[in-house]
């Protein structure tokens, strides 16, 4: 009992006077605006050609950061300043609203993190109905699978 003690007051010590880290920010963008923030994704179901076309997309622009499967352990995650998104964690999902995913994925990662833009006016020139549809898609990963 006596080592248990001293053993949790070190920590303490340790936890206090060590060096403090801040955290990584939880996303990669903290400045959407409001306005694109509370947008709704206009695009309903994604059709099975749509699931079968944005993986193809995500495999070859997405998994080497977000992982294959989504859960952000893509093979170039660990140089990420901010860790890329887990977008199979449902709790993290739902704090992000449709524009918010929206807008990251038509902007980039903005300066920190190395998320390139998809949007009209970037070199990948996807259309705004585009990236809604990536959304779609990208939401699928944290929705359960009934298995």
């Amino acid at each position: 009992m006596k080592f248990l003690r001293s053993s949790a007051m070190a920590v303490l010590v340790v936890g206090l006077c060590g060096p403090a880290m801040p955290p990584p920010p939880a996303m990669a963008r903290d400045d959407v605006p409001a306005e694109v923030a509370a947008r709704r994704n206009p695009v309903g179901e994604l059709s099975d050609r749509d699931v079968r076309y944005f993986a193809k997309q995500f495999k070859t622009k997405c998994a080497r950061c977000h992982g294959p499967d989504g859960t952000g352990g893509g093979e170039e995650a660990a140089e990420q300043a901010v860790p890329p998104a887990d977008l199979t964690d449902s709790a993290h999902m739902s704090d992000r609203t449709d524009g918010q995913l929206f807008y990251q994925i038509l902007m980039g990662g903005g300066e920190r993190c190395a998320m390139p833009a998809y949007g009209p006016e970037s070199s990948h020139g996807w259309t705004e109905e585009k990236v809604w549809r990536m959304v779609a898609f990208v939401r699928r990963f944290a929705q359960p699978t009934g298995d």
